[in-house]
């Protein structure tokens, strides 16, 4: 309704062209940091709390994810499964995967196997990074510090309020910022994202290649935005997001005459180098392309928006040098076989679940029958393949040996006895919305105490080392937290400044 008809005969500037082509990008100084990285206080009120991008340059120079070239790939994990997707995005178009089709039915091929047939096809890595690579990267400690124990509940509606958080660490590092999901990507030519946005925060480092990132913040022009599902963006409610959407255009070249609102957005642009880390803020809309035809290797990693940094717990954080990505309590771990855990069902909600069943049924314990009812629904895992009673046989006996009399099983108030990375493979196997192509019939393999073990060898070491130091970390007056942070959910004014306060 909005198109200027007489244009197609004298397009704008910019039409048929690439992504923002037409107009410069806002500055971007405040935005790209070198080291040493400020503190995670500074880092988590402008970026998370003032919901802006940010580029740490060099984040993982001096690591030995930096040498992972196509032979130390294949020679060192050529044996990790990966699940692959077209190199350039194209969400709703089924031709895209023709190439994927042909390589592999089930888009999944070993590291060795991509690298040695991938050339020239279009077919990219897009999937979890294991523990034994995620050893061989950085976790940025400015990156640290989003409490372990207090988290935004996304229920109570904005202007949010704080709750006990959901997924606290089995050791009790309240600093320890809880990382969801791990990611991996792998490929050679070129790779191109749609115009996106992505439900949680993620942190993007690459480790090979450049790219150009492109941002723009959504709630600033909501009304504008033809999101491709609609209706999934809640900018009044931004926590309850119902998922992930997408401006419906081809970012290789924008019509705007159709796209005609676009033309006056405002957007930051970032370049990315090999070693450098990008930071993207929840729901905010962001479009990626790699900028050569070399190998290119990134590792990502996702956490909940409700995360709030938290001081009292920060002072007690490993702030000196950067801890190992492994030895980050990932929810869902992989090991490099099985199950690739991508978008599972998430293992707190099968808690809730199996106590609201168990409580409703009057089951005192859960047994295995209970158990098969559960986890065998509709297309899951356990509900499709050969060996599901043999598997909720050998599942049930791992929970049971958590409960006060395995031989009865878990008690209704003893199922969070049961670490939720061990409830990550019922979870997994149980989910009823079926697995992936790439994990028909597998199996989901859980990060077990033996590396739970090593990750906190490793987190102890960095305590010890910063200990030895005899610095103390300097923080303001220590307090609990009592109240969410004033972010994005608050009203905002045109150029999305906070009305009656400046982030």
């Amino acid at each position: 309704r909005t198109m200027n008809l007489s244009e197609v005969a004298d397009p704008p500037r910019g039409h048929l062209q690439k992504l923002f082509s037409w107009k410069d990008p806002l500055p971007t100084e405040g935005l790209v940091y070198h080291k040493p990285y400020p503190h995670p206080r500074e880092f988590w009120k402008k970026h998370m709390d003032g919901y802006l991008p940010a580029v740490l340059k060099g984040a993982q120079h001096g690591w030995p994810c930096m040498a992972w070239t196509k032979e130390v790939l294949a020679e060192r994990f050529g044996w990790v499964d990966a699940k692959l997707e077209p190199k350039v995005e194209g969400r709703g178009n089924k031709t895209a995967y023709r190439d994927l089709d042909e390589m592999s039915p089930k888009h999944r091929l070993s590291i060795s196997e991509y690298l040695r047939r991938e050339k020239g096809k279009n077919a990219y890595v897009v999937s979890i990074l294991p523990q034994a690579m995620a050893w061989e990267v950085a976790h940025p400690s400015v990156l640290l510090c989003g409490s372990r124990k207090h988290i935004v509940d996304r229920r109570s509606k904005p202007p949010y309020k704080l709750g006990p958080h959901d997924y606290p660490h089995e050791k009790g590092h309240d600093w320890m910022t809880h990382i969801f999901e791990l990611n991996l990507w792998i490929a050679t030519g070129r790779t191109r994202s749609q115009f996106h946005y992505d439900k949680e925060w993620n942190v993007n480092c690459l480790l090979s290649g450049k790219k150009r990132w492109v941002f723009l913040d959504p709630f600033n022009y909501s009304k504008d935005i033809p999101w491709a599902r609609g209706k999934n963006f809640k900018p009044e409610d931004p926590l309850n997001n119902r998922w992930t959407d997408w401006w419906y255009l081809d970012p290789d070249s924008v019509d705007l005459i159709v796209q005609n609102k676009l033309r006056n957005m405002e957007y930051y642009e970032l370049i990315q180098e090999a070693g450098d880390c990008i930071f993207i803020p929840y729901a905010m809309l962001h479009q990626v392309e790699k900028l050569d035809d070399d190998l290119q290797v990134a590792a990502s990693w996702m956490f909940l928006p409700e995360t709030v940094y938290d001081e009292k717990a920060c002072s007690q954080a490993p702030l000196m040098e950067d801890l190992p990505l492994a030895s980050m309590d990932t929810l869902f771990m992989y090991t490099g076989r099985g199950v690739i855990p991508q978008g599972y069902n998430d293992p707190l909600y099968l808690v809730r679940d199996l106590e609201a069943s168990m409580r409703e049924a009057g089951a005192k314990y859960l047994t295995e029958k209970f158990l098969a009812r559960a986890l065998g629904k509709d297309d899951a895992i356990l509900a499709t393949v050969p060996d599901r009673r043999k598997r909720i046989t050998e599942i049930h006996r791992l929970l049971s040996s958590y409960a006060t009399d395995p031989s009865k099983g878990l008690a209704v108030d003893e199922l969070r006895r049961v670490p939720l990375r061990i409830w990550c493979k019922p979870a997994a196997e149980g989910d009823p919305e079926g697995p992936l192509p790439c994990d028909e019939g597998e199996e989901y393999h859980f990060c077990d105490d033996a590396e739970f073990q090593k990750m906190e060898d490793a987190v102890q070491e960095h305590l010890a080392r910063q200990a030895a130091t005899g610095k103390a970390q300097a923080v303001p007056e220590l307090s609990e937290l009592r109240s969410a942070p004033p972010r994005m959910w608050r009203a905002r004014g045109p150029a999305g400044v906070t009305r009656g306060e400046e982030l």
